[in-house]
C-alpha cells in the first residue's frame, strides 16, 4: 500500500491549466482539464486527447446527457472527440474546434428535437459530411449507436433517467466496445430490448442497485453483473476496484453535473483511467478510503474549481491545512435535556444540525472529527463526561456549539466563551478576581459551583456563575493562551447580518475549564428572540456561518 506524502502539480499548457498551485514532489501529481463552461471543457478535454487533429467528430447537444452516455464507446471506437453545442446553434467555441481538428466527418448524437437542423446547417457550411444517429427517445438513440458497434460479447445497461452511476462505468466499455443501453428502472424498453437480442451478449453488466434497475428488469438479462454501491461515489469506487484494480491513474469529475464527466470519458478510455466522482468541495469518504489504499498517484481532473474545488485538489494531495488536527466538537444537550425551547424548535437540535455542519467543512479540511455526543443518538450526557471524553482523545481542539435564551426577549447577539484558568492543565499562582480585586485561590466546589479564595485571613467562598472568575497570573497553559486568541477569531467569522454583535468573555464554564486543549464555547445567538430564531433555524444560515468558522479555524492554524 502506498503512503501518498508528497506532491508534484507539473505544469500544464495554459488552455488546460486552473489557478492551482503547484507543489514540489515525485510521488502524486494532478492535472486539470477546465474551461470557462462545458462547452470549453469538451474542447479542452479535445486538445488534449486529439491535438494532432481526427477525422471524426461526434457532436452532442450539451443538455442531452444520456445521447453522450450511450456515444462513448462509438467515440472510443472512432477515436473522435465528443464536442458539445446548443440545440438551435453551433457553439462558436465548438465550432473553432472543429475546424482546428479537421474533421471531415461530423456524427450527431440525437434527433432534430435534440439537435436541429441550423446546426447541421452550419456544420455543413463548415466542409464537414453529416451523419445524425437520431431516434425518438433516448433508448432508440442509445440502440441504434450500439448497432455501430462490433459484438464484444458484454452490453452495459443503466438507468435512463440517472446517469451518475453509469459515469463511471463509461471508460471501461468505452475501451471494450461495450454498447451502453439504457432502461427504466421496472422494464426494458422494447428499443433496449431489441438491442440485446442482436449483440446476443454472454454478459450483461448492470450499473448501480435496485433502486436504479429493479430485480424484475435483472431477471430478463442474460448472465447479469451487478455493480452497485450505496450511492453514486461507492458505484463509481466499485467499478474502479473491479475493473481497474492495479491502476496507477483515474479521472475524478463532479458527480453530480454530468457534463465534463462525460466529454471527458473517452480521453480517459484512451489514457487506460478508471473514472471516479467527487463532490464539489471534498471527496467522499468512500472515494478517499479507495484512493488511499489504492497505487494512484496520477490524477486527471475534469471540469474547473467551480465543479470540482482546489480543497478537493488538496485532498488529492494529501496536504490539506488541517490534516493532522484532531477536533472535538461537542454539540450542547441532547435527550432528556433539549436546552432552550422556543415552541417546537429545541435548542438541542439546532446546536447538532450546526455542528454536523461545521464537522463536514472541518473535514472537507483535512480534520479528524470526533463527537461528543453522536448525532445518529439523542442522548444526554453530563459535562463531566463531556470534558473527560475530550480529554481521552488528545484532540487539538474542543468546540461546544450552544444557543442562548433570556426572559428578555428583545436580547440578541452572539456570545464566545474560553476560560484562563484550566485547573486540570494547571493550578499554581491561581487567583480569583472579583468586584475589580485579586484574591488567592483555594480550592474550588464544582458540585456546588463554588470558588474559595482568601481574603486576607480569612477562607471565603463564591459562586463562580456570577461575574468571579479565576486565572492564572504566572504562567497560564498555552491551551487556554490559544482559547483566549481563538475567541475573537471565531467571533469575527460567525458575524450574521441580523444577528448581534454579542461579546467575548473570559468565563467559568466547565467545559473550557476542564478540557485541557484550547477550547471555545459559542452561543449563536438568542433563541428567544423572534428575529433572531428566524434566522438561526434557516439550514442556509447555519451552512454560510459554520463555513465562515471552519474556514477561521483553518487559517488561525496555518
Amino acid at each position: 500500500m502506498k503512503k501518498k506524502i508528497s506532491i508534484l502539480i507539473f505544469a500544464l499548457a495554459l488552455l488546460f491549466s486552473s489557478n492551482d498551485v503547484a507543489g514540489a514532489s515525485s510521488a502524486v501529481t494532478v492535472e486539470r482539464v477546465s474551461g470557462q463552461d462545458r462547452f470549453e471543457v469538451a474542447v479542452n478535454v479535445s486538445k488534449k486527447g486529439w491535438g494532432s487533429g481526427s477525422s471524426t467528430i461526434l457532436l452532442v447537444n450539451y443538455q442531452a446527457f444520456a445521447d453522450a452516455l450511450s456515444a462513448s464507446p462509438l467515440a472510443y471506437k472512432l477515436n473522435a472527440p465528443i464536442l458539445l453545442t446548443n440545440p438551435d446553434r453551433l457553439n462558436t467555441k465548438t465550432e473553432e474546434e472543429i475546424k482546428r481538428l479537421n474533421a471531415s466527418k461530423v456524427i450527431i448524437i440525437g434527433g432534430t428535437g435534440s439537435i436541429n437542423q441550423n446546426v447541421v446547417s452550419r456544420v455543413t457550411s463548415l466542409g464537414k459530411t453529416v451523419e445524425r444517429i437520431g431516434g425518438k427517445d433516448r433508448y432508440e438513440v442509445a440502440y441504434k449507436v450500439s448497432r455501430k458497434l462490433s459484438p464484444a460479447g458484454k452490453v452495459v445497461i443503466s438507468n435512463g433517467t440517472t446517469f451518475a452511476d453509469a459515469l463511471s462505468i463509461s471508460p471501461y466499455a468505452s475501451k471494450h466496445e461495450y454498447p451502453i443501453l439504457l432502461t427504466a428502472k421496472d422494464r426494458l424498453p422494447y428499443s433496449t430490448q431489441k438491442a440485446i437480442q442482436e449483440k446476443n451478449p454472454t454478459q450483461t453488466i448492470i450499473v448501480g442497485g435496485t433502486g436504479s434497475i429493479s430485480s424484475a428488469v435483472e431477471s430478463q438479462l442474460t448472465s447479469p453483473l451487478r455493480l452497485g454501491g450505496k450511492d453514486r461515489y461507492e458505484v463509481a469506487v466499485n467499478i474502479a476496484k473491479r475493473f481497474s484494480p492495479t491502476s496507477t491513474k483515474a479521472a475524478i469529475s463532479n458527480g453530480t453535473t454530468f457534463a465534463d464527466a462525460l466529454t471527458g470519458s473517452v480521453l480517459a478510455a484512451k489514457q487506460n483511467m478508471p473514472l471516479l466522482l467527487t463532490q464539489s468541495s471534498s471527496i467522499p469518504v468512500v472515494t478517499k478510503s479507495y484512493i488511499d489504499q489504492s497505487e494512484i498517484t496520477r490524477f486527471t481532473i475534469f471540469g474547473g474549481t467551480g465543479s470540482v474545488s482546489n480543497t478537493v485538489v488538496s485532498q488529492l494531495k494529501g496536504a490539506l491545512p488541517l490534516t493532522g488536527k484532531r477536533i472535538v466538537l461537542d454539540a450542547g444537550h441532547g435527550g432528556s435535556d433539549p436546552g432552550a425551547v422556543n415552541g417546537t424548535i429545541y435548542e438541542k437540535n439546532l446546536n447538532m444540525s450546526f455542528t454536523k455542519m461545521l464537522a463536514g467543512h472541518l473535514k472537507g479540511m483535512g480534520a479528524e472529527i470526533i463527537y461528543t455526543r453522536d448525532p445518529s443518538n439523542d442522548q444526554f450526557i453530563s459535562l463531566e463526561d463531556r470534558a473527560t471524553f475530550a480529554n481521552g482523545k488528545s484532540a487539538h481542539l474542543f468546540i461546544s456549539i450552544h444557543h442562548d435564551s433570556s426572559v428578555d426577549k428583545t436580547a440578541t447577539g452572539q456570545s464566545i466563551h474560553y476560560s484562563s484558568y484550566r485547573p486540570g492543565i494547571e493550578t499554581k499562582d491561581a487567583y480569583v478576581v472579583f468586584a475589580g480585586k485579586s484574591y488567592p485561590f483555594v480550592k474550588e466546589d464544582t458540585q456546588k459551583k463554588l470558588f474559595y479564595y482568601r481574603d486576607g485571613s480569612t477562607v471565603k467562598s463564591m459562586s463562580y456563575q456570577g461575574d468571579i472568575i479565576a486565572y492564572d497570573t504566572v504562567s497560564p497553559s498555552p491551551a487556554a493562551v490559544e482559547s483566549k486568541n481563538l475567541a475573537p477569531v471565531a467571533s469575527t467569522a460567525i458575524k450574521y447580518s441580523g444577528i448581534g454583535a454579542g461579546y467575548i468573555k473570559d468565563h467559568n464554564l466547565y467545559v473550557t475549564r476542564w478540557t485541557t486543549m484550547p477550547s471555545i464555547l459559542i452561543e449563536l445567538g438568542y433563541m428567544s428572540n423572534t428575529n433572531e430564531i428566524s434566522l438561526l433555524k434557516q439550514s442556509s444560515v447555519q451552512n454560510s456561518r459554520s463555513l465562515s468558522l471552519a474556514k477561521a479555524i483553518e487559517n488561525f492554524y496555518k
